[in-house]
């Protein structure tokens, strides 16, 4: 199956992303970071399988940061599928960096675990939250980089579950970057900047 995209190529020499977007969104959410990291880098945007109104998710959800795990493998495969096809058609060079918003980033965060071949850094936009152990069983997330930042006062994230959520992807050995702001649940200039500092391999 093929998942409905937008693609923005890179200036040579410059990185792709692979960005995913949040529940209830569209592929299109994302597709500016190039533009507010500095221009260059590319970006790499598809649509979450399942209808989410108003938009669409990467998965089902029970509750907050807890997916329905046969849907999740289900839709991880998908994207792994899709992403290998992907990388081949745009000419990309893999794993890429995936970055991800909300159920969006827990996509990456599994994607990462399950693919490293496709995925290798991975950043969390407010979306932290603990895989399922049978995701992280899947052994690819150690060694890799990740960012984890984000509001300090999230009702979508609350504090306990985003220092579960670190604490797995350590346990997991991956070397996990913390940035944190005061406020909710949204991708603002805090998150830009220290999405651009880790991306070029400095402290969030």
């Amino acid at each position: 199956m093929s998942l409905v995209h937008r693609y923005e190529p890179a200036a040579p020499g410059s990185p792709t992303l692979l960005a995913l977007h949040g529940r209830g969104g569209s592929e299109g959410d994302l597709l500016g970071l190039g533009e507010a990291l500095g221009g260059g880098i590319g970006v790499l945007a598809p649509r979450g399988p399942e209808r989410q109104p108003p938009g669409f998710s990467w998965f089902v959800n029970h509750g907050i940061g807890i997916p329905d795990l046969p849907n999740l493998d289900e839709n991880l495969e998908l994207l792994g599928a899709w992403l290998d096809a992907a990388v081949a058609e745009h000419g990309l060079e893999a794993p890429l960096t995936a970055v991800g918003f909300s159920n969006g980033g827990m996509m990456a965060g599994a994607l990462a675990a399950a693919r490293p071949d496709l995925v290798g850094e991975v950043a969390l936009l407010s979306s932290a939250y603990p895989l399922p152990p049978e995701t992280v069983a899947r052994g690819g997330l150690r060694g890799r980089r990740v960012l984890a930042a984000g509001g300090l006062d999230d009702p979508f994230l609350p504090r306990e579950t985003a220092t579960a959520g670190v604490t797995s992807y350590r346990a997991a050995g991956a070397e996990v970057t913390e940035a944190w702001r005061p406020g909710g649940h949204w991708v603002g200039p805090d998150e830009i900047a220290a999405l651009g500092r880790w991306l070029r391999g400095f402290p969030g």
